[in-house]
């Protein structure tokens, strides 16, 4: 790994010349950017490999909703530590519209499946993530993670309401008690083990905003390899397992080792070593799209049953390849256009050309 010219180097950075030094953090962190793509991918192909006609033996992607949820604590800290104008309008903006897109696409296919009355209660009940009337799961399924966004969101807003500087510290404690006594004080039904994955991403904020000499280069490589290769070896030993108590095995087997690869992304960025390539920052500004709309392209092969190995290699490639396809077309022809226009129309603010492009948003932005 080198810095300079090419895929490998330092990124530009709003603080005059005379002024940075290497404990200057930079404004945009491009590794989170491609470490997005690479959770929406993982998570995306850990769904394939359970399809019948796509089946091979790959256990391991899931950890992808766990470096998601981290990257949200950071960035939300990150983007908001100099104000906070419209805060909550910009996070509804950005997850609602393509979630009830996504959704909408399923509900054509419910449609044509079902019967009409049916159909149309679950695709409304969907809508606003709840399950259908028989107790079913909303069509898309990985709107379950996007409750625990939108959770997060509105705590961190409450947090916001005593300034930038304190609400990481209040968000943390708000998030705690959700997590492990919400149900014991009234607040929820039941503990909510997974916030503590937003926590460690505040953590990790703070830890950058005080702490302005970043790692040794070759400490923080080796942080994210070695944290990167336990998520590999510890998820295969949690499938199948659910409820409060393997949330929090959860919490501690991929959420920690998913926050030291953040960690260790963010200190490399600091140092000066960013990952630039520009395939990679438009998977990472389309990884939204792709964690919403895997599930729609695999619907197409769910009623087929497992071919040979070869066949199955293949489809699961190409439901990756169509997916990623897909999805980088859904963010430049719908999703940047609908964010540009619904920004200025309901919060008054144009993003500057220079943060946002077809290609992807500011790598400060969450999910």
């Amino acid at each position: 790994m080198r810095r300079g010219e090419g895929v490998l180097q330092m990124p530009p950075s709003p603080t005059p010349a005379a002024k940075r030094d290497a404990s200057t953090p930079p404004d945009l962190f491009y590794n989170l950017q491609a470490l997005r793509g690479y959770a929406a991918v993982s998570v995306a192909t850990f769904h394939f490999a359970l399809i019948p006609a796509a089946s091979v033996p790959w256990p391991y992607g899931s950890f992808g909703v766990d470096l998601f949820f981290v990257l949200s604590g950071f960035i939300i800290a990150w983007s908001t530590r100099d104000g906070h104008h419209g805060f909550l309008m910009h996070r509804a903006i950005r997850v609602l519209p393509a979630y009830w897109i996504a959704t909408g696409l399923f509900g054509v296919i419910v449609l044509i499946a079902m019967p009409t009355e049916a159909a149309l209660g679950w695709l409304g009940r969907s809508l606003l993530f709840l399950n259908g009337a028989d107790g079913r799961p909303p069509l898309l399924f990985v709107g379950w993670t996007l409750v625990y966004e939108l959770v997060f969101y509105l705590l961190y807003a409450g947090a916001l309401r005593a300034g930038p500087r304190r609400a990481p510290f209040l968000a943390i404690a708000a998030l705690l008690v959700l997590a492990f006594g919400g149900r014991l004080i009234g607040l929820a039904p039941r503990d909510w083990p997974l916030l503590i994955e937003f926590a460690f991403g505040l953590a990790i904020f703070l830890w950058v905003d005080r702490r302005r000499t970043p790692f040794p280069p070759g400490a923080a490589l080796a942080l994210v390899l070695v944290t990167a290769a336990l998520l590999y070896l510890l998820e295969p030993g949690l499938h199948g397992r659910n409820g409060g108590a393997a949330d929090q095995i959860r919490v501690a087997a991929l959420g920690l080792p998913a926050a030291a690869v953040v960690l260790g992304l963010v200190q490399l960025e600091r140092a000066g070593f960013t990952l630039r390539s520009r395939p990679v920052l438009a998977l990472g500004a389309a990884s939204y799209a792709v964690y919403l709309l895997h599930p729609l392209v695999f619907s197409f092969v769910l009623p087929f049953a497992p071919g040979s190995n070869a066949l199955r290699f293949v489809i699961f490639i190409l439901l990756l390849a169509i997916t990623i396809g897909v999805s980088l077309a859904f963010r430049a022809w719908i999703e940047v256009p609908m964010l540009r226009f619904m920004r200025r129309r309901l919060i008054g603010l144009a993003p500057p050309p220079s943060r946002e492009t077809a290609n992807g948003p500011s790598p400060t932005e969450g999910m």
